[in-house]
């Protein structure tokens, strides 16, 4: 079976937005990692279901988001949620839209249990 592609966003430089990127290290066996910088990176996805693997501020355990809009309205936004809800949305606009899923995870947590979670989810 072929590996699932997961584009990871987060920011190594902030420790409150790195954990998601510390993950993807942990992944490499169990999906095809792309880190992204920005949102844009996303037009190029040839695949059918864009999985985003993403730290979520206030989350306690990993969650799946398909929606885009629960971004804005479980009020999770930060300026980098913001970003990539508006790219998903202008997306959708001009025709592009995907199937997406969001796996949220919190800033820190067991590592291993986590990893355990995003694997179940891909």
């Amino acid at each position: 079976m072929a590996l699932k592609h997961l584009y990871v966003f987060g920011n190594e430089y902030l420790e409150s937005d790195s954990f998601a990127k510390e993950m993807a290290e942990e992944l490499k066996e169990k999906a095809r990692i792309t880190s992204c910088t920005t949102p844009d990176l996303l037009l190029d996805a040839e695949e059918e279901e864009i999985i985003i693997l993403d730290v979520i501020k206030n989350v306690k355990e990993t969650t799946v988001i398909t929606d885009a809009a629960q971004l804005k309205i479980n009020k999770l936004v930060s300026m980098h949620d913001f970003d990539l809800a508006y790219f998903l949305e202008l997306m959708k606009q001009l025709g592009m839209a995907k199937k997406i899923k969001i796996i949220g995870i919190p800033e820190s947590g067991d590592k291993k249990k986590i990893v355990k979670e995003i694997i179940k989810y891909l």
